[in-house]
């Protein structure tokens, strides 16, 4: 995270105030700092899904998006292929490829060479998280944790800096390095504000892109280059977060001197789908494609049958209403999931308990084979378990074929029982 006082020479002036993006003064447009880093580095950065523009190198790596620190080591092991999960972004919260795995989890925190202040905010900052009853939560100890936030000079107008995203194992990355200088954050800075800054590092170490990621300049002011993405580099977008900007995210790329920014609604949206908030209902009420993990082909109601009955099977996306679906909910966890082209549910028929109880369309009775829990497995995906029988829509035989059918099974956490929900 960046700021810098404004000055008259910016595009976009914000009086008395400062943000975290540099606004420089220019006779030309900015040129961006990556010229000398070689170019199979620059693509490796933006295979991770990181910005390329004004990559700076640093000892033991480089600092891409001003406050994301990759290293040498982690760019040596990266390989230089398409990532199917990235896209161009536009204009929801934004999450990375991966996300903290092992739920429930408790991530440790702790905080060296700081004042005492950055440990009292970092308090506030972890209680915000802790507030909303995520399956992830935070724990600040003495030492040793598992991120631990220490100082670091990084120059004027640098608050903050993040070791990274969680990483393909599930887990987050350390250090967070704050600048207590004078030209950043000060020894002594608002503690609210201090906790917003800590709150929004932690939000890039579970898995947060900013939230003005395809338009930096929102809450920057002018920028030359925007978008953080790169030729086409995107982020995965977060259903049921806002089609337009969002004045007040913790995880926008800039903040105003001295201000405080706890979760607004959109961000806890945001927060309880990835983490499932509560254990109840991580999805919004909308209309979504479901995809099975394994095959990548959608839930679809055979052959756009309208009767009750009608065979749930995989089949190739084509975006027809019998592949598309209406999550209600129901409340105590449990969700309605209607075809959009016939308004039958998903049931279990003749609400059988055993392994392969076949999955069809009906009326909607309210009855417990009819009603669906959805589960995050923290990966992106969930599960959608039966609430008369526990058990887990299953792609059976883990079939990679159009019309595989679908049915009931014990869950095992296998990836024809696993599915992405995806808003249409």
């Amino acid at each position: 995270m960046k700021y810098t006082h404004t000055i008259i020479a910016c595009l976009v002036m914000i009086a008395g105030s400062l943000v975290f993006q540099s606004c420089k003064k220019e006779s030309r447009p900015a040129v961006p700092g990556d010229m000398g880093i070689p170019e199979r580095t620059l693509l490796k950065i933006k295979e991770l899904g990181y910005s390329t523009f004004d990559v700076k190198k640093t000892p033991g790596g480089y600092i891409a998006e001003g406050d994301i620190f990759l290293s040498d080591e982690a760019l040596v092991k990266t390989s230089i292929t398409p990532s199917p999960l990235l896209r161009i972004a536009k204009s929801e919260q934004y999450r990375t490829n991966n996300l903290i795995t092992g739920l429930p989890r408790v991530i440790t925190i702790s905080v060296t060479n700081l004042p005492a202040i950055y440990a009292t905010a970092t308090d506030i900052a972890i209680s915000r998280y802790n507030a909303l009853g995520l399956q992830l939560t935070f724990q600040r100890v003495a030492g040793g944790g598992q991120v631990n936030i220490e100082y670091a000079s990084l120059g004027s107008g640098v608050l903050g800096r993040s070791a990274g995203f969680p990483n393909s194992s599930g887990n987050p990355p350390s250090p967070i390095q704050l600048n207590a200088d004078a030209n950043g954050l000060g020894s002594s800075p608002d503690v609210n504000y201090l906790a917003t800054v800590i709150a929004h590092e932690i939000g890039h170490t579970i898995g947060f892109r900013h939230t003005d990621y395809f338009n930096r300049t929102y809450s920057c002011g002018w920028s030359p280059y925007p978008n953080e993405g790169d030729a086409g580099v995107g982020a995965i977008n977060i259903p049921g977060t806002p089609a337009a900007e969002d004045p007040n995210s913790w995880m926008l790329a800039c903040i105003g001197s001295g201000s405080n920014r706890p979760f607004n609604n959109n961000d806890i949206i945001a927060l309880n789908y990835l983490y499932n908030g509560g254990g109840t209902n991580p999805v919004p009420d909308g209309t979504y494609k479901i995809i099975s993990v394994h095959s990548g082909k959608a839930l679809d109601v055979y052959n756009a049958s309208v009767a009750d009955g009608g065979i749930v099977v995989q089949w190739t996306y084509a975006g027809v209403r019998n592949q598309q679906w209406v999550f209600t909910y129901l409340g105590n966890g449990f969700y309605k999931i209607a075809s959009v082209h016939s308004g039958k549910v998903l049931d279990v028929y003749g609400a059988a308990t055993d392994n392969g109880g076949e999955v069809v369309q009906w009326a909607f009775a309210g009855v417990g084979n009819q009603q669906w829990k959805v589960e995050a497995n923290g990966d992106g995906s969930f599960r959608l378990l039966s609430r008369h029988s526990n058990k887990a829509l299953d792609v059976y035989g883990a079939s990679q074929d159009n019309g595989g059918k679908v049915v009931q099974w014990t869950y095992a956490g296998v990836a024809n029982q696993r599915w992405y929900i995806q808003p249409i």
